[in-house]
């Protein structure tokens, strides 16, 4: 048995409310993990069931940060589990733990080994944030393309393996159409499928959680943080969790 002081604790934030989003993405990165981590996934405590448009991202991006600011003392690094990485920027600012994002790592993931990449997704009101993403991730370059399944968040999250044909079917498009060499299943419903549906696809297949744990049990130690805010004088925040609170006084603070 291993040292309990030298196993990687890995926290998975699902960013919207659906536990069976969460359950999904949980059983994938544990089955992926090796022995000496332990994965825990938290569920949104507020905002939207699934991440379809920029203002769900904006709602999400509260809720990843209010779970973040009262879980990263009891772990290691942190994975943001919805492609949009809601509140990734904000997270990294005020935390002393790394943090990740499905869609960067799995952007990153990609592209790697000069690869032409393909998107495949639902949700055709997240384009231009796909395309953003691409851009901040160094990336664009390499984009082939962005195709939609037809199809929503929740509903491919439920319909688990019967619509795997279908996916395997639409990345194969992407490999021909598109001339791909690799296509990024992206989302969160996607997690784990890359590695069920690349026996059916002539590309190399990718998926967010796959890339983003890989990255975060890779990481180095977590850095020493700012100092408690407990009684730093600031602004009012109403309606803003305590302990996230804390953590915006602790970061205005530091020197």
């Amino acid at each position: 048995m291993s040292d309990p002081a030298s196993r990687r604790r890995i926290l998975i934030v699902n960013p919207n409310t659906s536990e069976r989003i969460t359950a999904l993405m949980l059983a994938e990165a544990r089955r992926q993990a090796p022995p000496d981590a332990d994965v825990t996934a938290v569920t949104a405590p507020f905002g939207p069931a699934s991440l379809e448009c920029p203002a769900d991202l904006v709602i999400a991006a509260h809720s990843v940060l209010t779970v973040l600011a009262m879980q990263a003392d009891a772990c290691d690094a942190a994975i943001i589990g919805a492609f949009g990485d809601p509140g990734l920027d904000a997270a990294r600012d005020l935390l002393p733990i790394p943090v990740f994002g499905l869609g960067e790592e799995g952007l990153r993931a990609a592209a790697g080994e000069g690869r032409r990449f393909a998107i495949l997704t639902v949700g055709p009101r997240m384009k231009e944030s796909l395309e953003r993403a691409a851009r901040a991730a160094g990336v664009a370059d390499a984009l082939a393309g962005i195709a939609f399944l037809r199809a929503s968040v929740l509903d491919l999250a439920e319909a688990g393996s019967d619509r795997h044909e279908e996916i395997a079917d639409a990345a194969r498009a992407c490999a021909v159409e598109l001339r791909a060499d690799a296509v990024l299943l992206a989302g969160a419903p996607f997690s784990g499928m890359a590695r069920l549906l690349a026996p059916r696809v002539p590309v190399p297949l990718f998926d967010g959680l796959t890339s983003a744990l890989r990255a975060a049990l890779a990481a180095g130690p977590r850095g020493a943080g700012a100092e408690p805010a407990q009684d730093i004088p600031g602004k009012p925040m109403t309606g803003v969790a305590p302990a996230l609170a804390r953590l915006i006084r602790a970061r205005l603070a530091a020197r």
